[in-house]
């Protein structure tokens, strides 16, 4: 506990649930963050199975919170032995400041400590996912930050109190209103047919294979994900070089808000270099808008080849995030 005066940075409390949620309401949309009713807020970020009072971390004046920090801990998150997570900082506008920021991030950083944990991270490994309103969109939503926008306050004050970005991560973003797979890529898919590869949705009584291209790609996410998703026949894009899988994209699913859900695209190893990721997101988005997806939004890394994918099926970056790491 940290006080001097009037001021004091301690514990949140069960007692502060009101005035946190208050600066929350009135504070979060400034950074981005989509307005949610209070229930809404309470399903994401307070009443999370993640929340929890011991890393949440309140700047109180004259016994007023003013504003509050909040991190999670959890074995079971990717890398979650070695790293606490940060979540989320909201401030009244008057005691948004680089002390107040240092304040709470030291505070949260010594609860991490005496949980074990060596490492302060910002990621899209946290589990406690709060969605974000999309620059120049009509309103639409990506469901979660993998890290800091790079465009507040707050990043800058991160790295200035010892933050180090492992990575940028950009935000892509268009709208499927006016989507067709152009002629060009049509061709594409024709003649890549022609040297063996095909395109289908997946069919667990035709094709084969998925296991094993999912073993190989070794992305632990996707595993779960595609194979969740084989399992309850929801749509899944595939590549095939005969009826054997060779990549997929997806799943194909419209989120409630619109959004068209992207996990990602992979390509067995010994298929990579065919045009199939090109040829599996074009696929993918026209799957979407027939499924009835009005927009789609994804994250890659600023300096990830894939990214020239995307902007070939028009889509557009709108926010940068910075992945930060602090060793405690």
């Amino acid at each position: 506990m940290l006080s001097r005066a009037d001021t004091m940075i301690r514990n949140a409390v069960p007692a502060d649930h009101a005035a946190l949620l208050d600066l929350w309401q009135k504070n979060a949309t400034g950074q981005g963050y989509a307005p949610r009713p209070d229930a809404e807020v309470d399903r994401l970020l307070f009443r999370h199975p993640y929340f929890s009072y011991e890393y949440t971390f309140v700047r109180a004046e004259q016994g007023r919170a003013v504003a509050f920090i909040c991190g999670c801990v959890g074995n079971d998150i990717p890398h979650g032995r070695e790293r606490g997570c940060f979540t989320c900082l909201a401030a009244d506008p008057a005691w948004d400041t680089p002390e107040t920021t240092v304040q709470l991030l030291d505070a949260l950083e010594e609860a991490f400590r005496v949980a074990g944990k060596t490492t302060s991270a910002v990621t899209f490994f946290n589990p406690m996912h709060l969605p974000w309103v999309i620059p120049g969109s009509p309103g639409h939503e990506h469901n979660n930050m993998p890290g800091i926008a790079t465009d507040l306050p707050l990043h800058e004050r991160m790295l200035a109190h010892g933050y180090t970005e492992t990575t940028q991560e950009t935000a892509m973003y268009r709208t499927l209103t006016d989507y067709a797979i152009p002629p060009e890529v049509r061709a594409l898919e024709h003649r890549t047919a022609a040297e063996g590869c095909t395109l289908a949705l997946y069919d667990p009584n035709r094709h084969h294979g998925l296991d094993a291209m999912l073993q190989a790609l070794d992305n632990p996410d996707w595993t779960v994900r595609v194979t969740a998703a084989a399992r309850d026949g929801l749509c899944l894009p595939v590549a095939l070089a005969g009826n054997t899988v060779a990549g997929f994209a997806g799943p194909v699913y419209p989120e409630p808000t619109g959004r068209g859900f992207f996990a990602g695209i992979g390509i067995a190893p010994q298929y990579q270099h065919r045009h199939l990721g090109k040829l599996l997101f074009f696929r993918l988005c026209a799957e979407e808008k027939r499924a009835g997806a009005v927009y789609m939004s994804l994250f890659t890394g600023v300096a990830n080849p894939a990214r020239r994918i995307y902007e070939s099926a028009g889509f557009t970056s709108v926010r940068t995030f910075g992945v930060l790491l602090k060793t405690l």
